[in-house]
């Protein structure tokens, strides 16, 4: 499920003042939930803003994935953010 590493930045835009936090070498896998919506599950912890509302998942091949968080759910040992994002999946492009 974890098929990938990539450096996740999750962001606040709700001020002027963007704050982005970067999450380098996490593992995660990708989920296309639907044609607009893609999941990231990702292992450990993610270090974000209080608010945060957009994410970019920076995948180690080069592809990125970003948009608005819709939902998500975080443990210790790992999680998931939905967001809203109308890119294909590396399955979906057959890589």
């Amino acid at each position: 499920m974890y098929n990938y590493t990539a450096t996740v930045t999750v962001s606040d835009d709700l001020h002027d003042d963007v704050e982005a936090v970067e999450n380098v070498a996490i593992r995660v896998g990708l989920e296309a939930v639907t044609e607009t919506l893609k999941k990231v599950h990702f292992v450990g912890t993610l270090a974000a803003p209080d608010k945060a509302t957009h994410i970019c998942v920076t995948l180690d091949n080069g592809l990125s994935y970003y948009g608005p968080i819709v939902n998500g759910h975080a443990e210790l040992e790992g999680g998931w953010i939905a967001f809203e994002c109308d890119m294909l999946t590396p399955q979906e492009l057959g890589l």
